[in-house]
């Protein structure tokens, strides 16, 4: 074997670490830009770089309240990454004030996370589709540009990149249960989306499709979302630590959901920010279900009413606002843009 042949031998056998590398390397506008963003706080975001300074020192005042602090994975990684990887400031002046010391470089700790998990969803959903879905180059790499397109709908600056990023690698390692279960458990202290996008699919694949080998995946779930109960209620109810307060202060958990999310919901019908921030993004999520019901082009198995699972995530509308609505419908797209990638190319 010449050393061509070696080297695309090496490329194949390692096609998603190359891609990362590639993504890493040419798209780096893309860090800068949510960068200097969140250091100017040009657009409101939830500031998850404080808990840095709370893990740093201790002080109360940086701590993000339950559930935000228990989504460990994150917060963890910018952690980890403000403690090895040397920060870089931008060349250019902020024209804010900085709140406390060390603000540039845990912005930059969760900038360059973000950017890293960007990356990462774009290589793994390659992987995903072209060596576990058996979608050829063209569909895999629609996918990936469908995706660079749809993580527009959810947080740069959050911890959501890095909570689609672990629900792609659990779809990944599906076919491997040691492996899945594991994850799956661990879903816990990433997210509890993953855990309700979890538990909505293997529902279906279990009860209305009939499928038993989803059985112990969806016992795991249910073990992951106890686990995530438990963990909230030490830090919300015991430690008083959380939003699930009193009703009687106006910020509990019971006057976000429960009183006015039906009306949140309902918001998306009927407001200019509910059509563009919920609605479309919506509708984004279930064409390619509404497509399916006549044209089936799809190489791998699914289940047409998965369309229920971006509908369920309303449930969150309820909690977090109708102008949250995309960023929830958009978690699901590792489960339905394959699907609409194919039905493209088949068009």
């Amino acid at each position: 074997m010449n050393s061509n042949n070696k080297i695309i031998s090496f490329i194949k056998s390692n096609f998603g670490i190359f891609l990362f590398t590639i993504f890493f390397v040419i798209l780096f506008r893309d860090f800068l830009y949510t960068y200097k963003i969140q250091l100017e706080k040009f657009l409101p975001y939830y500031a998850y770089q404080d808990q840095i300074m709370y893990y740093l020192t201790g002080d109360d005042k940086f701590d993000i309240d339950a559930p935000m602090n228990l989504r460990f994975l994150g917060l963890w990684t910018q952690y980890l990454i403000f403690k090895i990887i040397p920060c870089i400031e931008l060349s250019t002046k902020i024209s804010i004030a900085m709140p406390y010391e060390n603000y540039t470089c845990t912005t930059f700790s969760s900038a360059l996370m973000n950017y890293i998990c960007l990356c990462g969803i774009l290589s793994v959903t390659f992987s995903y589709c072209y060596k576990k879905l058996n979608l050829n180059i063209s569909e895999s790499i629609l996918t990936v540009l469908l995706s660079y397109i749809y993580i527009d709908h959810v947080e740069a600056f959050t911890l959501d990149r890095i909570s689609i990023l672990y629900f792609l690698i659990i779809l990944y390692f599906l076919d491997n249960k040691k492996i899945s279960i594991i994850l799956i458990i661990l879903s816990a202290i990433v997210n509890e989306k993953i855990i309700f996008i979890l538990g909505g699919l293997f529902f279906i694949r279990l009860f209305l499709n009939q499928k038993k080998e989803y059985f112990h995946f969806f016992i795991t779930t249910l073990i992951s979302s106890i686990l995530a109960g438990v963990i909230f209620f030490i830090y919300s109810i015991i430690l008083k630590n959380g939003y699930y307060q009193s009703d009687l202060d106006g910020l509990g958990l019971y006057d976000t959901f429960f009183t006015e999310g039906i009306d949140r919901i309902y918001a998306i019908f009927t407001s200019k920010s509910g059509l563009s921030n919920g609605l479309v993004p919506l509708i984004f999520a279930i064409i390619p279900y509404i497509i399916a019901i006549k044209i089936n082009s799809s190489k791998f198995y699914f289940s047409k009413l998965d369309f229920l699972i971006p509908i369920s995530l309303l449930i969150f509308t309820a909690g977090g606002g109708m102008e949250q609505t995309g960023r929830y419908v958009m978690y699901s797209m590792p489960l339905w843009l394959p699907i609409f990638s194919q039905q493209i190319l088949f068009f």
